[in-house]
């Protein structure tokens, strides 16, 4: 099998590295499924997920899921809103 070597000009950026690093956990297999309660850190300690946002006219994030993927293990969560937090000041 022929490989082809990297030039210097082919090596990836920084940027690069780390969205590679981020949705790398997307395309590990063998990632955990905890769906259903909601979380704010995933248990294998990582507190950073990958989710689908769509954003308004004003630029901010108007709607997303709750379903994520850890970053780290691949893991699919349940991501906690502020409903979550509300519930227990009552």
């Amino acid at each position: 099998m022929l490989r082809r070597k990297r030039k210097v000009e082919d090596a990836p950026s920084p940027r690069n590295l780390v969205v590679a690093t981020l949705f790398g956990a997307l395309f590990e297999q063998g990632g955990s499924d905890y769906r259903g309660l909601p979380t704010t850190v995933c248990p294998c300690g990582y507190d950073m997920f990958i989710t689908c946002v769509s954003f308004d006219e004003d630029r901010t994030i108007g709607e997303y899921l709750i379903d994520g993927a850890c970053c780290l293990c691949g893991s699919l969560v349940t991501l906690a809103t502020e409903i979550d937090f509300d519930e227990g000041e009552e």
